[in-house]
C-alpha cells in the first residue's frame, strides 16, 4: 500500500467509540490521505526527474496500481459505513468540513500563484522599460 496511508477505521469498532473519538478518526483518515497524495505526488516527480531509470517507470506503475486498488476498497468501506446512518452522517459532515478547508488551501495556492504572475510580469515590463530608456 501507498506509504501514508493507514488501514480504513473498522466500522464495527467506530460504533464501540464516542462520536468525539469518531471525529478524530475520521480526522486521522482525512491526514493519512493527504499524505498519502504527498508521497504520490513525490513518486511521480521521481519518475519525472529520472526518466532513464527503468525503476521509476515501474514505481510509478506499482503506486498507480496500489492507489486505484486502495480506492477500491474504500468503496467497499464506504458501503459499510453507510449501512450505519448515525455515523454515516456525522462522516459525512467531517467530509464537507474537509471539503471547505481544502478550498480555503486551494484559493491560497491559485492567489499565491496569481500574484507570482502577476510580479513576475510587472518586473519583466520594468526590465524591458528600463532596456528601452538605455538604448
Amino acid at each position: 500500500m501507498n506509504k501514508g496511508i493507514g488501514p480504513l477505521p473498522d466500522v464495527s469498532e467506530m460504533l464501540s467509540k464516542s462520536k468525539e473519538d469518531r471525529i478524530v478518526s475520521y480526522r486521522r483518515f482525512f491526514a493519512d490521505l493527504r499524505l498519502s497524495r504527498l508521497y504520490f505526488h513525490l513518486t511521480v516527480l521521481d519518475y519525472f526527474s529520472g526518466m532513464d531509470n527503468p525503476d521509476n517507470k515501474n514505481n510509478f506503475s506499482k503506486e498507480l496500481e496500489d492507489f486505484v486498488s486502495y480506492y477500491d476498497g474504500v468503496k467497499l468501506w464506504l458501503d459499510n459505513l453507510t449501512n450505519e446512518k448515525s455515523i454515516y452522517e456525522e462522516f459525512r459532515d467531517q467530509c464537507l468540513q474537509e471539503i471547505k478547508a481544502i478550498k480555503v488551501i486551494i484559493q491560497t495556492y491559485e492567489d499565491r500563484m496569481k500574484q507570482s504572475l502577476t510580479d513576475s510580469t510587472s518586473t519583466s515590463s520594468s526590465t524591458s522599460d528600463m532596456t528601452s530608456v538605455k538604448d
